[in-house]
């Protein structure tokens, strides 16, 4: 049987009318609860000019983008009122996204170019919500799914819970858009692949349910429909560890934790990705609620205009592009559920497998050889057993491989060779001895 509910609350960032249904099986054990928003989930409002910026797609994406095989996720666009130059950006927008994330079931969007009033360049969201019963590898349960990601991990379309639209996403009608897929805009024109990647990335997940509502004499904080939060939601806690699903839900306790400018991710794949030493990714919580804005982006001073994960901040500037989704974003999609496409998380780069060191143990030099194909700034130092750097080279990897040299002053003993992405921060160490 099929019971009709509905529910009056705001999700994630910006206002938001949930009406909703729950599908029971026929036993009645097994009960998908369902929920769909009536406006998008976040807004992306334009920041001011702070020079040009460009950060262009991953090598791998790239790669696999320009070898023109078959991505790892199918994205079916419905678009309406769209230009076919700007029906062009929103497809290029589209490939970096299936070139980075896995799904066996087509993820479909629905985007529209609308006049969204000022200070609106676009807004996204998932169109439904749905909690998972099948116990799928990695899920929750009593815990919100976007609709993209509960058919990723239950294999299956969703049209049985009625409607086959995954993301809403809409886009101004009245900005000055630079339609370019090259990731350099000019200074007076906002990079429309930027923003489409950032919308798409809240339909697919980065997204949660808390709201701060005014009331006297204390504001109100919720994050819970129905007695259930989202995926999003069960990944961030404060600098203190709590989990923000532990404070009181309603209660004023929770919407000064969302005011509190201290709110962090604590996905370990997120936080293997941002390689300091088990800091957390920290998420946007400004002392003054912001809907559309807070809660759900990432820290704008912790990842600034120009870093590879600052594409999920809060806001964007004309004249910057960001045309990678970050591998701490994909890291923490991971954590949620996501598949990754191969190669596209750091954390795959440096491992065991793909690096290479000679000799070992060595007597002037070192070689250290990296995957075919890895091209980016390294930084390599030689590390003895108490900790004290020895050496330290940056070089690029052009040529494939990364040389330590002149070592043959240094003493006959154990030494550590630690090498280091500059761009993703990703490194690895191993050991190697001088004879």
């Amino acid at each position: 049987m099929i019971k009709i509910t509905s529910i009056s609350k705001r999700l994630c960032c910006a206002l938001v009318i949930f009406s909703g249904f729950s599908l029971f099986a026929q036993d009645n054990i097994n009960e998908v609860h369902v929920h769909t928003p009536s406006r998008p989930a976040c807004v992306l409002p334009p920041g001011e000019f702070t020079g040009l910026i460009s950060v262009p797609r991953a090598p791998e994406t790239a790669a696999r983008m320009e070898a023109g095989g078959s991505p790892c996720a199918t994205f079916v666009v419905s678009y309406n009122g769209f230009t076919p130059e700007a029906q062009a950006a929103f497809q290029y927008a589209v490939d970096i996204w299936a070139n980075s994330i896995e799904s066996p079931v087509p993820i479909n969007v629905n985007a529209q170019f609308t006049s969204l009033g000022a200070g609106v360049l676009g807004s996204a969201g998932a169109a439904t919500f749905l909690t998972i019963t099948s116990g799928a590898p990695g899920s929750q349960p009593n815990t919100f799914y976007p609709a993209a990601l509960w058919e990723k991990l239950e294999g299956e379309d969703r049209s049985m819970f009625g409607g086959s639209n995954d993301i809403n996403a809409n886009f101004s009608s009245d900005t000055n858009w630079y339609f370019g897929t090259d990731a350099n805009p000019p200074a007076g024109q906002f990079d429309f692949v930027s923003v489409v990647l950032h919308e798409l990335g809240h339909g697919l997940g980065f997204a949660g349910f808390a709201n701060v509502e005014d009331s006297f004499p204390d504001d109100i904080g919720d994050i819970r429909f129905n007695g259930a939060a989202s995926i999003y939601d069960a990944f961030i806690e404060n600098g203190a560890g709590d989990a923000i699903l532990s404070f009181p839900d309603p209660s004023a306790a929770l919407a000064a934790q969302l005011v509190g400018n201290d709110l962090y991710c604590n996905g370990p794949t997120a936080i293997a990705q941002l390689n300091q030493g088990g800091t957390l990714p920290r998420t946007f919580a400004p002392t003054s609620w912001q809907p559309g804005s807070s809660y759900s982006h990432w820290n704008n001073s912790t990842f600034p205009n120009g870093d590879v994960n600052s594409l999920m901040t809060s806001s964007i500037g004309p004249g910057q592009a960001n045309h990678n989704p970050g591998f701490i974003t994909l890291g923490f999609f991971q954590d949620m559920g996501w598949s990754i496409c191969a190669g596209a998380l750091s954390v795959e780069e440096l491992t065991v497998e793909n690096v290479s060191i000679s000799p070992n143990p060595f007597v002037d030099s070192i070689d250290i050889t990296l995957k075919e194909g890895n091209v980016s700034d390294y930084s390599v130092s030689l590390i003895d057993i108490n900790g004290r750097f020895v050496n330290t080279v940056k070089q690029d990897n052009n040529n494939g491989t990364l040389t330590l040299s002149n070592l043959n002053n240094l003493d006959t003993a154990l030494y550590f060779v630690k090498i280091t992405n500059e761009i993703t921060g990703n490194s690895i160490t191993k050991k190697v001895v001088k004879n």
